[in-house]
Order: structure tokens, then C-alpha cells, then sequence
């Protein structure tokens, strides 16, 4: 079982109060066949909150959701071996892509927003329902998937610390007063809405090279003003995307690129009511390696652009650094770890901080801080007042 129990404290007293408990079991059935069984409870008491139940299909929505507990099933999947195939049916977590919490072609599970990218780990991908076939021949990986759950991106709740508050977010509308209701659209068509995914790998001894297609419902949603309410639409994509890494000794190179022809976004000075499709690429690259003082290194770049001819309420291209250094000591009980979240575009970002201190082999203490900056209008900058101090206890029993 794994949890942890964390406290957060900004300007205004106590920013979070957050009990998250883990338990999973595997149960052996016999000729390699494996029953992965988990939950994931939740209570919270803070403006914080367990985020928005309305991102969840009907099929994944959760067990019990209260106003401060929530209890889900995580993972409930067979794992099926047959030679060089494995199987895997049931709900499961799916992780893509090379780029560090960055979802460029990581897009077949969801992942929960609910305190926008300050969440480790990230991306917190939410488990969905689906039926997987991977292969292994030679040189060559192959991954099928095929979903029937459209549970989408999971979002704070309206009123809740990490709301969006970014026009861009909120259909252009300028949250200078109470917003309008934001509804999502049923996504009740299991079938309809589902998602199909399949990669290929192909291994080298020191070079892998990853070819991918999803097609299914855009998870982040495009949020549409009709005048009374946002209305947050998740209509059918397919993205291509493409990933190269590539190890040079100590020095780990990263790239990935993903196409999403005909995208939605909506239009700027429509007050919200009109959508163009438009080609969007995102790109990344991104690097591992040893630093001074014995410290882990990761920088990535990446960009985010729509070749769109209207002027979009979102920018026609997002430029997001990230740094990140950590520090494991000498006596392997304390590590330090600092990261760096950029938007070049917006001139805003976020700053991570966290010591942490292991107890012994079941838990370990931490003390760290999120700290907003930048312009309301921005991805970071919008949650620029609520900068914070967080603490708290990791366990694992």
C-alpha cells in the first residue's frame, strides 16, 4: 500500500489538507496469468479539493464522491501472457511518450489537473478500461490498444484553488466576476468515443525509434461559450507522433514530435461562440545527464503550434522550458530536488522545491514549496496567488 499525507499552507493559512491511500494487490493465477487489483482513496480537506467528477465516464466514474472523499478503483486488469504476445485486459494506466511530464504523444490515458502541473508525479495519468496486446519480435515492439472509456482530463472543481483561470481556458472569457456554469459534454457513446491506439518500436543498441497513431476524443477539451454556459466539448482527434532516443554514454538524448491534423480551438473576439480547425504540431526535445556536485540533470524544450490563419484565443505557439536537478546524498537518506517550468511565450512559470528525507525503508518526510509567477493570463501565471508552502509524509507499507 502507498500513500502519502500532505499539508500546504499559502498567504491565506492552510492551502491543503490531502490524505491519498494506494492499497494494490497481484494475485498469481496460475501459467504466468496475473489479477492486478487496486484503489485509490482520497480525502481532502482544503480548497484544494479531489477535482471535478465530470471529466469521468459512466463506466470509470467513482465508487463513492463525496464533498471531501473519494474512492476509486485505480487498476482492475488480467494480465495475459501467450508466447511473444502479452495481453492485458481490464482498467489499466498506459504511459507513452519519452519527453518527462510533458504529454506530447502521451495521450491515450488522461491525467488528472486538479492543481495544474504542481502534482507529482506528472503526468498523474488516470487509469481507463481498455483491452492491450503487446508484442516483442526481435527487434521490433508492437503495442495495440483499444479503449471503450472516454474519461477525460480531470480538472479542479469550479471554485476550487486550481480552477482554470486563464482565458484561454475559459473560452476567452475574462474571469473578472462569477463564471458562467462549465458543462462537459455526456461522452456516454462507449464505442463512439472509444480510443484506438497502436505504436511500433523499433530497438537498436543504443537508439530506440517509436512510430505511433491515437485516435479518440481530445482529452483537454474545447471550451465553447453559447452564451449562457462554457460548454468543454471533446471531440474525436487522431494524432501521429514520432520519438527517438538515443544514448550517448552518461548523456541521454530525447525527441518527440506529434501531428494532429484539424484540431479545434476557439476563435478570438467570438466571445467564445466560434471554433476553427487547425494542424498542430508539438515538438520536444529534451536531455539527461550528470551535472556538478553529483547531481541528475534534465532540460527539455518544447513547442506547442497551430497553423491557424484566425487569431485564436490561445497563442499560435507555446514555448515551455523546463529544468530539473536533483540531489541524492552521501548518507542516501536525504535528496533534494529543484525544478524549473518556463513559458517563454507568457513570460511566467513555476519553481519546485523539495527536500525530502527518508525515514526508513516505509516512509519518508519531505518539505518543499510551489511558487507561481507571471501574468493571470498565463498557463503558470494564473495561479500566481497561490504560491505555497507543502509538506508532508510519503509511505509505502
Amino acid at each position: 500500500m502507498d500513500g502519502a499525507l500532505i499539508v500546504a499552507l499559502d498567504e491565506g493559512g492552510l492551502a491543503k489538507a490531502n490524505l491519498l491511500i494506494e492499497p494494490e494487490a497481484t494475485l498469481a493465477l496460475g501459467s504466468g496469468i496475473e489479477a492486478v487489483m487496486s484503489l485509490r482513496i482520497e480525502a481532502a480537506g482544503s480548497d484544494t479539493g479531489t477535482g471535478a467528477r465530470s471529466g469521468f465516464s459512466p463506466i470509470s466514474a467513482p465508487l463513492l464522491n463525496g464533498d471531501d472523499l473519494r474512492v476509486e478503483i485505480d487498476e482492475f486488469y488480467l494480465s495475459i501472457p501467450a508466447g511473444a504476445l502479452e495481453f492485458k485486459l481490464g482498467k489499466q494506466e498506459i504511459a507513452w511518450g519519452s519527453i518527462d511530464g510533458a504529454r506530447i504523444v502521451d495521450t491515450v490515458s488522461p491525467a488528472r489537473l486538479t492543481e495544474g502541473l504542481a502534482r507529482d508525479p506528472r503526468p498523474d495519468r488516470i487509469a481507463i478500461w481498455a483491452a492491450r496486446m503487446q508484442a516483442i519480435i526481435g527487434r521490433i515492439d508492437l503495442d495495440f490498444v483499444f479503449a471503450p472509456d472516454p474519461t477525460a482530463n480531470q480538472l479542479a472543481e469550479p471554485g476550487a484553488a486550481f480552477f482554470p483561470q486563464a482565458p484561454r481556458f475559459l473560452a476567452g472569457l475574462q474571469p473578472t466576476g462569477p463564471l458562467p456554469p462549465i458543462l462537459r459534454d455526456s461522452r456516454g457513446d462507449l464505442i463512439g468515443d472509444a480510443t484506438i491506439a497502436a505504436r511500433l518500436s523499433y530497438r537498436l543498441d543504443a537508439t530506440d525509434l517509436r512510430i505511433s497513431i491515437v485516435r479518440g476524443i481530445d482529452q483537454d477539451g474545447v471550451p465553447v461559450f453559447d452564451g449562457r454556459n462554457i460548454a468543454l466539448r471533446h471531440p474525436r482527434r487522431h494524432t501521429i507522433g514520432f520519438e527517438f532516443v538515443r544514448q550517448f554514454g552518461g548523456f541521454v538524448g530525447r525527441l518527440e514530435t506529434a501531428w494532429t491534423p484539424d484540431a479545434s480551438f476557439v476563435v478570438a473576439g467570438t466571445l467564445g461562440a466560434q471554433v476553427a480547425e487547425a494542424d498542430r504540431i508539438v515538438s520536444g526535445v529534451g536531455a539527461d545527464f550528470s551535472g556538478p556536485l553529483g547531481t541528475y540533470v534534465n532540460v527539455q524544450l518544447i513547442a506547442d503550434h497551430v497553423s491557424s490563419e484566425q487569431v485564436l484565443v490561445r497563442p499560435r505557439t507555446d514555448i515551455i522550458s523546463t529544468l530539473r536537478v536533483q540531489k541524492d546524498f552521501g548518507d542516501n537518506l536525504h535528496a533534494l530536488r529543484a525544478e524549473w517550468l518556463n513559458s517563454v511565450t507568457d513570460t511566467d512559470g513555476l519553481v519546485r522545491l523539495e527536500l525530502s528525507r527518508r525515514i526508513d525503508d516505509r516512509f519518508a518526510i519531505f518539505l518543499g514549496a510551489d511558487m507561481f509567477y507571471g501574468t493571470s493570463r498565463g498557463i503558470f501565471g494564473q495561479f500566481s496567488e497561490r504560491s505555497r508552502m507543502v509538506g508532508g509524509v510519503r509511505f509505502s507499507l
